[in-house]
């Protein structure tokens, strides 16, 4: 795998000790048991919003993704998006919309901001922003919400984290998702992140241990890519 360079060890020792990556067992959405979890719930304090939307304002800038738009889906992209948007203005002087989704449809109002809130015109750069992605299947979901309100350009995808899996189709779902025009920018990969992390002590904690490592060994030979 290939190794980490020092902003990204250090947002995964970050990631750790704000309780962000967590390991044992978890059931996830698809109905799969992993042996680690990523707890977006935990960015939930000041700090810890700063420090992630930092990161991920650094790699628009370093990628040149140049966005008109940061879209975030509800529930845990919405935070993202908006404090990404702040820093991308207070650090580096690019003013973005964002924008989000609401998850039940409001049947009062502004008939425009029923399903999306905030300003989408037409052929925008438009960049999601979300913490994760496992299948791949939320973010379609995400683009066809978006394609409902106007013909945009796609950025892609920004995430904090991919876990590198295929679906029950064997569909890898950065490939999936770059064949809709969704291309994926991610800052760490699980791979990586258990390489790095295996046996490491950060302020005298081993959060991989071997048995952690061989669990995510097994998980990654069924579902990974």
């Amino acid at each position: 795998m290939a190794s980490l360079k020092p902003f990204q060890e250090q947002l995964v020792q970050f990631l750790v000790k704000q309780g962000v990556l967590q390991f044992g067992e978890f059931k996830l959405k698809s109905g799969r048991l992993s042996p680690y979890y990523y707890n977006a719930r935990n960015l939930s304090n000041g700090f810890a919003l700063s420090q992630i939307s930092s990161v991920y304002a650094q790699k628009i800038v370093d990628e040149k993704l140049d966005p008109d738009v940061l879209f975030g889906p509800a529930y845990a992209g919405i935070p993202l998006a908006s404090a990404t948007a702040l820093q991308l203005q207070e650090k580096h002087g690019m003013n973005v919309r964002f924008a989000y989704d609401r998850k039940e449809v409001k049947e009062y109002g502004d008939k425009n901001t029923a399903v999306i809130v905030g300003t989408i015109k037409e052929f925008d750069r438009v960049l999601i922003i979300d913490d994760i992605i496992t299948t791949g299947a939320t973010k379609l979901e995400t683009k066809v919400k978006i394609d409902a309100v106007a013909k945009v350009n796609n950025a892609g995808i920004l995430v904090a984290f991919d876990r590198k899996e295929k679906d029950e189709n064997g569909v890898v779902a950065s490939q999936a998702l770059k064949e809709q025009g969704l291309p994926v920018h991610s800052v760490l990969d699980a791979p990586s992140v258990f390489d790095y992390l295996h046996n490491k002590d950060i302020d005298g904690k081993v959060y991989v241990t071997d048995h952690h490592f061989s669990d995510f060994k097994k998980y990654r030979s069924q579902y990974g890519v």
